[in-house]
């Protein structure tokens, strides 16, 4: 793969690439990505992202707490009430108002983290860079997904089109699973069409005959490709 620069935009350099290479390089520090609109954070520690931050106001504990149904909006006022009255984070106030228990708590958080990391994926423009060095001792380690899994999850939020076909070789590429295929792809839950997917790769078969055989729609079977070269879990091989 070639090296990613450490510093640049995202019109340049996919966030899926820059994570990868991260993870390659089992690098210890903050990514940061802005826009005009907000600064996100996302913790690094050996090439595995383990939280993240964000400037959005949507992004906060408690409003992602209401988008997932876990509060409702009366509880999260009174939160919020208490949390302008008191120095004490939102999340304990939920809890010490009886509205959330410890293991909700701990959820809430989890999901808010990962929620902030793929909704990056998403953007096509943006600066990012990172910076190495140990991350801020505040910052609790809470999200124990591996970053290939990571990577799957953000890459299945994208729904442009032109975006993925301009990241991934052309329809008439053989693919070859790498010998690390399925190491790359341990943790990860894939869906009965990927498996199928995944089974016709055979160093033969490009990949629109494999996508037609196994009767997927045409985007999300290029989107699965998007992400199986993005983790390196196949090779190209050019035929012609």
């Amino acid at each position: 793969m070639k090296e990613i620069s450490r510093k640049g935009t995202l019109r340049k350099v996919s966030l899926p690439r820059i994570l990868v290479s991260l993870n390659k390089d089992m690098k210890t520090g903050t990514l940061v990505v802005k826009t005009p609109s907000f600064t996100k954070n996302v913790f690094i520690v050996k090439g595995e992202a383990i939280f993240a931050s964000s400037s959005h106001e949507d992004d906060r504990l408690g409003e992602m707490l209401i988008k997932a149904g876990k509060i409702n909006l009366e509880q999260y006022k009174e939160s919020v009430r208490l949390l302008k009255k008191t120095d004490k984070r939102q999340g304990s106030i939920l809890v010490e108002l009886g509205y959330l228990s410890q293991k909700e708590l701990f959820w809430g958080v989890k999901y808010q983290v990962k929620e902030i990391i793929c909704s990056l994926f998403v953007l096509e423009d943006g600066s990012y860079e990172f910076i190495e060095g140990e991350i801020p001792s505040q910052e609790v380690i809470t999200l124990k997904i591996g970053m290939y899994s990571l990577i799957y999850e953000g890459i299945q939020k994208i729904n442009n089109w032109t975006r993925i076909r301009n990241e991934i070789p052309p329809e008439e590429t053989v693919p070859n699973l790498g010998e690390d295929a399925f190491m790359h792809l341990k943790g990860i839950e894939l869906s009965r069409q990927e498996k199928k997917m995944l089974s016709l790769i055979d160093n033969t078969k490009n990949v629109k005959e494999i996508i037609d055989r196994a009767k997927v729609n045409t985007f999300e079977g290029m989107r699965f490709f998007y992400i199986l070269w993005t983790i390196g879990a196949i090779k190209e091989k050019i035929i012609g």
